[in-house]
């Protein structure tokens, strides 16, 4: 599926740091979900933004036609259809220690 949402080199890195962590105690490889989080929602958060999820890659084939690919970098965008479009056109970074739309 071609991707309505550009991930950028520096949000690539982190998602790749965070999912080998992952990887490595769960023994099994991973998909990376990008997925939004409403503070309105969530009590326990100040702020709405993107957060970042994984499916196993035993998964894939459920998946199949969930999985985007950014350049050959694939992920799931995991939104509602509301949240999609403040994705639709943008560019994923990460920028201060956290995840941004661009």
């Amino acid at each position: 599926m071609k991707s309505p949402l550009k991930i950028s080199n520096a949000a690539r890195r982190e998602i790749d740091g965070g999912l080998v962590r992952l990887e490595s105690k769960a023994g099994v490889g991973l998909i990376p979900a990008v997925m939004w989080l409403d503070a309105n929602l969530n009590k326990d958060i100040r702020e709405s933004g993107v957060i970042i999820g994984a499916y196993t890659s035993a998964q894939r084939i459920e998946l199949s036609d969930k999985i985007i690919s950014d350049g050959g970098y694939e992920f799931v965008l995991l939104v509602s259809d509301d949240d999609l479009v403040r994705f639709m056109g943008k560019t994923l970074d990460f920028k201060g220690g956290r995840f941004v739309l661009l």
